[in-house]
């Protein structure tokens, strides 16, 4: 099978871990002939490329990530495709694990972006939506009933390896800073964040070496901020990693004690190693994904006025129960990876591309 793969091609090592996920899954499932990939934020799905896509492919899969989002995008969401053209795609195509990423503080998903979804769906071969509560705020919105499904960063490890180079016991810090306004509100709440998280990273640091680990280039000043305040940390080259050896990059997470994160991928990323999380919220996407998951107590809105104590009570209480939610956590993934499967097996079009051990 022939597959054509749209997602986020942005700078964002979150997505380029989900690229690896969606093309591990479906090469552990479907025979494969190649993979060809482009930028669902850069490319323009006219006559000329569908016909292109109809020649030449024999899937389309668009996403995952938070693709559902941007008001000021042509189509209130992020595939830039005339709603009277989506019919034109004659081959299979599918919505993968699509992230319904509008912030609290914005508007939702305009009427032009609505009416776009709902022709999608009708066209799609297989839509669904990502495991961290998008089900609800799309059906909320519009009225679509999607299938949800475990976002496909869940699988970089089918099929791969990686490994770290770090041979000390290490915490990773995954923060975020890009949408700084939409995130903490203000700049006086983003300083009382750096604030607390000094002060909480100290005492860590008596333990563990301190590793802050950028997932776009905006990270990069509050890493190092707060990073430049703590002895025992680092913060990861992102310029030597970014973007053509995320794969090399991604394999931090893997022997880390656990994570504090504050974006989704920051997240999914240790928890599909099998390594303890606590989300540090600060879209709903990031506790959805926790109370799916079954983690909801590990989760921590960066602008709870009991921040601190209760970021110091869920690391005391991780660090406790770390054993248990590693059992826990492997066992979950075993669960997503069953629905996954059984999913992803049933798009009746390409089941003839289906491997007779899958």
């Amino acid at each position: 099978m022939k597959v054509l793969h749209t997602y986020c091609l942005n700078y964002n090592v979150g997505d380029y871990a989900l690229g690896i996920g969606v093309k591990n899954i479906f090469r552990h499932l479907y025979n494969i002939s190649f993979f060809a990939e482009v930028n669902l934020q850069g490319h323009i799905f006219d006559d000329y490329f569908i016909n292109l896509i109809n020649k030449k492919y024999d899937l389309l899969i668009i996403g995952g990530g938070g693709i559902i989002h941007g008001s000021h995008w042509p189509h209130g969401w992020f595939w830039l495709i005339n709603k009277e053209n989506i019919k034109k795609i004659k081959i299979p195509f599918i919505v993968y694990s699509a992230g319904y990423n509008y912030f609290k503080n914005e508007k939702g998903i305009p009427k032009r972006g609505i009416v776009h979804l709902k022709e999608t769906q009708k066209q799609a071969d297989f839509f669904s939506v990502r495991n961290d509560g998008s089900y609800e705020r799309l059906l909320s919105q519009t009225g679509i009933k999607a299938n949800v499904i475990a976002d496909p960063a869940f699988w970089i490890t089918l099929g791969r390896k990686f490994s770290s180079d770090l041979n000390k016991k290490y915490v990773i810090v995954q923060l975020a800073d890009d949408k700084s306004i939409s995130r903490f509100k203000s700049t006086k709440k983003r300083d009382d964040f750096i604030e607390v998280m000094i002060n909480i990273l100290m005492k860590l640091s008596l333990s563990y070496l301190i590793v802050f680990v950028p997932h776009v280039y905006e990270d990069l000043e509050i890493s190092k901020k707060i990073s430049s305040a703590i002895k025992n940390s680092i913060v990861l080259n992102f310029g030597e990693y970014a973007f053509d050896r995320s794969d090399e990059y991604i394999g931090i997470y893997k022997n880390s004690e656990f994570v504090l994160a504050m974006r989704g991928h920051g997240q999914i990323i240790p928890l599909s190693f099998g390594i303890p999380v606590i989300s540090l919220e600060n879209h709903y996407k990031h506790f959805g994904l926790m109370k799916e998951y079954g983690l909801e107590k590990y989760n921590v809105n960066i602008l709870d006025k009991f921040f601190k104590v209760k970021l110091e009570d869920r690391i005391s209480l991780l660090i406790k129960e770390l054993n248990n939610l590693k059992v826990f956590i492997n066992k979950k993934n075993v669960e997503l990876f069953k629905n996954t499967v059984e999913m992803l097996r049933n798009i009746k079009k390409i089941s003839r591309f289906l491997k007779d051990d899958s």
